[in-house]
């Protein structure tokens, strides 16, 4: 199996905004403890500084560090609430999700795809596009309104074998009168782990990572 594709958001960066924030607060606290040290140290004894000005930026350096510390206890709950959703997510492992997508990752196996019809078409034809945008397979599909499947198997039109990579399934049903008519899409494949390295719990398939949110149904296989 090739790698797979994701489908979701990128992930978080490694390092969190609150500790970048620590540090650079951490550096400019040290230059202003220095830049005042200097001042002290070389005022005129007969006109001395005002301890108004470094007073309240000190103030204001509390308050910054007591918002950043905040930040780092919201960053923990968040990750704590992250490890809890995986650990409640594993136990979707081995079941069949029927997934909110119209594209799905090639790599070798056939990609289960569904579409539903809000009504009756005169015609519904399918065509398969690779992540160019060009069709590499076409077939007519079924017009009759409700829910319908269609499994391609990786072949192009010509008979050979489609390259590894993001394909999607586009739908042109049309009306007896020629008007289009939408069709809701979905992809059907199996939950094989649990991925929480983006932004949001996500589920890994053999036809890609979908963010949980994507997730429109669960069958027992």
């Amino acid at each position: 199996m090739t790698d797979l594709v994701s489908f979701v958001s990128t992930a978080s960066p490694t390092a969190s905004t609150s500790t970048a924030s620590k540090m650079t607060l951490s550096n400019n606290f040290d230059t202003f403890l220095t830049i005042l040290t200097a001042q002290i140290q070389n005022q005129d004894p007969l006109e001395p500084m005002d301890s108004t000005q470094f007073t309240q930026q000190l103030v204001q350096f509390s308050g910054v560090e007591q918002q950043i510390r905040s930040n780092q206890q919201l960053e923990t709950l968040i990750s704590a609430t992250r490890s809890s959703a995986g650990a409640s997510l594993s136990g979707y492992l081995g079941q069949q999700a029927e997934i909110a997508s119209d594209s799905a990752q090639y790599s070798g196996d056939p990609i289960n795809f569904l579409y539903s019809l809000p009504q009756n078409a005169a015609s519904a034809d399918l065509a398969i596009l690779d992540s160019s945008g060009r069709t590499v397979f076409t077939a007519e599909g079924a017009a009759e309104a409700g829910r319908h499947g269609f499994t391609w198997n990786g072949q192009t039109s010509s008979g050979a074998e489609a390259r590894p990579g993001v394909y999607t399934l586009r739908i042109s049903a049309k009306t007896s009168a020629g008007d289009p008519i939408s069709a809701e899409q979905a992809v059907l494949a199996n939950i094989t782990g649990v991925d929480l390295t983006h932004g949001e719990p996500a589920l890994t398939t053999p036809v890609g990572i979908f963010s949980y949110s994507d997730i429109r149904r669960l069958t027992r296989t």
